[in-house]
């Protein structure tokens, strides 16, 4: 039995465009129609762009001068793109054409506000007016060539967590949902929306899916200009079809459309309204898709029959370098080819300027006053999205349910701290108070004081470094703040942090003997979460300090080394040169250590055998012949006979703060730009 669709209207204000949203949706509560978009016109006149052959470093610029580093290597520049002009209207989607290097992401990274140095001249307009890149950010999406997405959550799970912090606070969690839903709608993700994203280790989506995904992560905000860089890349045919097919799609609700493309096939070039075919930083071609064979037929290049237009022109307008004279023949072809495409654009000059001046009548207020509140003059200010504690529950929560949901890294973490500290208990198994054990005690609070603490920072730093990536981009598109995003990401690790440390503490606790007493548990307990948590500050630092995984790794090692050499086990805190003694002030290892021992080895009472000779410290400098009874005198071999307790969590409390107050401000202060980004 059929039984008919029903249809329903809800009616929803927009704080983003400023008007009201129809959104028809079915039975299913699926969005079946979408709300129009105001018409955003993009006009670029003249667009040049140099950028520095090389970065130049600080120290670069004071050896400038010098024979060793001639001034030529820090001083020349290479032109990206030259004198770029052309007109894309809301409603069209441009395809920009180019081998690698001819300037294609370039160019849409100038026009959206993301290029990070060199010199732009030239005019980009939207609807008449000067671009900003406040005005990009409030009417403009871009969708980068990679993906950064959590492979852990499903696609509603990630487009729900984006709403929350992308949309304005007076979006209710039901406008929220009507906006996702709406997305996932109109980008053909229904079937998997409730699949998890995925990753090289975890089943998930396909690679079309993915793309659609970071697509429908833009499109949350409703943009009427959208950008995209190679979105086709690392995709099968019929899926960078399909996916080509939905942006054409997209640009038909009057949205503007740019992305960079490289040589697409037949039937997706035939999907594209205009096209720009660049060859190193100049335009070849810029005009209707349809009239681009024509085009070259007239200047005595016809494409060759059963061959696809954009492989066929696209090779024309490459310059091969592999010999002298190839390189000579067809960098005279593409010189042609720009000279006749330059003597047209002059040829239309004055009609150009016209349109770009905002005379014509669909440009400018004519074209923007019909929705009565514009993104571009103005438009909404940031205190109407989400402040940092909204953005911090919904990154805390964001943060805990990935972890969860990652069963595989949990277990692995949990197999890791029991593994440590089983071992540690058979090597130090059921400990006596005699003085032939009175070494072994110092041991296995040495041992255990330093051996998780060591452990864990390689994995923190690798995984600082993944996260590394998202945490660039989605601070790059406003998403939320440092502030947000760092105290999301030390809380949510507390609890974790707490159960591994108690996974590590307990079995080496009763597996080596030590006093079965609560007083002593969790004194243990804390010096040791406190240590690890020194070591976790340490390593999540290094992270955010250092710009690869191998710097940070180094960096942590090193300082990891001294406060190791200066813990106090292996020299008596009394016997370090004077000069490095404040090593051993800063050591949260030796912090840690002494804690440990105040809180184990002090209250114990030694038995002396025979003749009385005593237990010597590893490394302590005691020798035989003395016999210490009690642990406040043991705990002299090490100069630890006049701490205190407080002393010790004072430090390693110290140590903490310091290291979590030097993360926020590298990450307050230093790009955190990936290494591949870099």
């Amino acid at each position: 039995m059929n039984v008919g669709r029903r249809e329903s209207q809800e009616v929803l204000h927009d704080p983003i465009t400023g008007g009201i949203c129809n959104i028809s949706v079915d039975v299913e509560n699926r969005p079946i129609t979408k709300e129009a978009h105001e018409a955003v016109d993009v006009h670029v006149r003249g667009l040049t762009y140099r950028v520095p052959r090389q970065r130049v470093t600080w120290w670069q610029e004071w050896l400038t001068g010098h024979p060793l580093l001639p001034t030529s290597c820090t001083q020349q520049t290479r032109l990206v793109l030259s004198d770029v002009t052309f007109t894309v209207r809301s409603g069209q989607m441009l395809a920009i054409l180019g081998t690698s290097g001819s300037g294609k992401t370039s160019m849409l990274d100038v026009i959206a506000c993301r290029n990070k140095c060199g010199e732009v001249k030239g005019d980009v307009l939207l609807n008449g007016v000067p671009r900003t890149a406040a005005m990009i950010s409030r009417c403009a999406a871009y969708v980068r060539q990679d993906d950064r997405l959590m492979a852990s959550l499903t696609v509603r799970e990630t487009l729900m967590f984006v709403a929350q912090l992308k949309l304005p606070k007076s979006f209710t969690e039901e406008a929220i949902r009507v906006r996702v839903n709406n997305v996932i709608a109109e980008l053909g993700l229904l079937e998997a929306a409730d699949t998890r994203i995925g990753s090289a280790e975890i089943r998930g989506i396909s690679g079309g899916e993915r793309r659609r995904v970071s697509i429908g992560i833009q499109m949350l905000i409703d943009p009427s200009l959208l950008f995209l860089d190679e979105p086709t890349s690392g995709l099968d045919s019929f899926t960078a079809s399909h996916l080509v097919s939905t942006l054409s799609h997209l640009a038909r609700n009057r949205r503007t459309i740019l992305m960079s493309i490289h040589q697409p096939r037949s039937n997706i070039f035939e999907l594209f309204d205009l096209v720009m075919l660049l060859s190193r930083g100049r335009v070849v071609y810029f005009g209707q898709a349809r009239d681009m064979v024509d085009y070259f037929t007239r200047l005595e290049f016809p494409c060759p029959q059963l061959t696809n237009p954009c492989d066929y022109y696209v090779d024309l307008t490459t310059v091969d370098p592999t010999s002298e004279e190839t390189e000579e023949s067809t960098a005279e072809v593409v010189s042609q080819l720009q000279q006749a495409y330059k003597a047209d654009a002059d040829a239309a000059n004055g009609e150009e300027d016209d349109i770009m001046s905002g005379d014509n009548g669909n440009v400018g207020e004519g074209r923007r006053g019909g929705r009565g509140s514009s993104v571009l003059d103005g438009g909404p200010t940031r205190d109407i999205y989400p402040g940092v504690y909204r953005q911090f529950s919904i990154l805390f929560r964001r943060w805990m349910r990935s972890t969860l949901e990652d069963w595989s890294l949990m277990g692995v973490r949990s197999i890791q701290a029991v593994a440590m500290s089983i071992m540690l208990g058979v090597v130090y198994w059921n400990l006596h108070h005699t003085e032939d054990e009175l070494r072994d005690h110092f041991g296995i609070l040495y041992m255990v004081s330093i051996m998780y603490p060591y452990l864990i920072i390689m994995d923190i730093i690798e995984t600082c470094h993944k996260e590394r990536k998202l945490l660039y981009f989605e601070t790059q598109d406003h998403l939320y703040t440092t502030e947000a995003y760092y105290l999301a990401k030390v809380a949510s690790d507390l609890p974790f942090h707490t159960f591994f440390v108690l996974l590590y503490v307990l079995p080496v606790y009763y597996m080596s003997g030590m006093p079965v007493d609560t007083s002593v548990f969790f004194q243990v307990f804390a010096i040791v979460f406190l240590s690890v948590l020194c070591s976790r500050g340490l390593a999540m630092m290094s992270a955010a300090v250092m710009p690869s995984f191998q710097t940070s790794c180094f960096f942590a090692q090193c300082l990891f080394s001294f406060f190791i050499m200066s813990a106090g086990f292996f020299i008596n805190l009394d016997n370090i040169l004077s000069a490095l003694q404040w090593v051993s002030v800063i050591s949260y290892l030796r912090w840690g250590f002494e804690g440990l021992c105040l809180a184990e080895i002090k209250p114990l009472n030694f038995t002396c055998s025979g003749s009385g000779s005593g237990g010597g410290g590893g490394g302590g400098g005691g020798g035989r012949g003395q016999c210490f009874q009690s642990g406040e005198d043991a705990l002299r071999l090490y100069a630890f006979g006049d701490g205190e307790m407080w002393q010790s969590l004072t430090a390693l409390g110290s140590n903490i703060l310091v290291f979590f107050v030097l993360m926020y401000a590298a990450l307050k202060l230093i790009p955190q730009q990936p290494e591949e980004h870099s």
